[in-house]
């Protein structure tokens, strides 16, 4: 059957017949394969373009007037003009996707950043005493006790000024709640 001629092929494949189909196929792949290559310079585009085409010989409706060769080129050439659209649609895609992650990155640092600042003027309109036992105490994570041996203090009046910075921030921070949680 390898040297069959091209439209007894066809009329064979009509009929469903498999063996013929492969030996058509065998024939023009690697000819198609190379046309499409050299057209859109990717293997992976050209490659699914020579399959497609011969699936779509391979659904087409009995047409016994057609030259098997112009069409398997014809057929693989407008797959491939699919295929590049597709790829292009796809990548313009991916590339919108990385924008907005970018994008939405740089908004999340930046509220991040504006989310600091408010806390740390919240932090500096406290008392100097309880701005420096909160700082050890939230910032450099010392516990009670550390703070009370390190400031000369009593345990006591840690926690007091712990609680009272708390107070004030709450109140400080009110206004700015919508902010900080968005």
């Amino acid at each position: 059957m390898q040297n069959t001629p091209d439209n007894i092929l066809y009329k064979k494949i009509r009929q469903g017949n498999k063996l013929a189909f492969d030996n058509l196929f065998f024939k023009y792949y690697k000819p198609l394969y190379r046309f499409a290559l050299h057209y859109c310079k990717n293997s992976t585009i050209a490659e699914e373009s020579v399959q497609n085409t011969f699936i779509k010989l391979w659904n087409k409706k009995p047409d016994t007037k057609i030259d098997i060769s112009k069409t398997l080129f014809s057929y693989t050439k407008n797959t491939m003009i699919d295929e590049i659209r597709k790829a292009n649609i796809r990548l313009n895609h991916e590339q919108s996707a990385i924008i907005e992650s970018i994008v939405e990155d740089n908004i999340i640092n930046e509220n991040k950043n504006r989310v600091k600042a408010i806390i740390e003027a919240a932090i500096e309109q406290l008392p100097k005493k309880s701005r420096e036992i909160f700082r050890l105490a939230k910032q450099e994570g010392l516990s009670i006790k550390e703070i009370s041996i390190h400031l000369d203090i009593s345990n006591k009046t840690v926690e007091n000024q712990i609680t009272i910075a708390f107070k004030k921030l709450r109140k400080y921070l009110e206004p700015y709640k919508n902010q900080l949680y968005n």
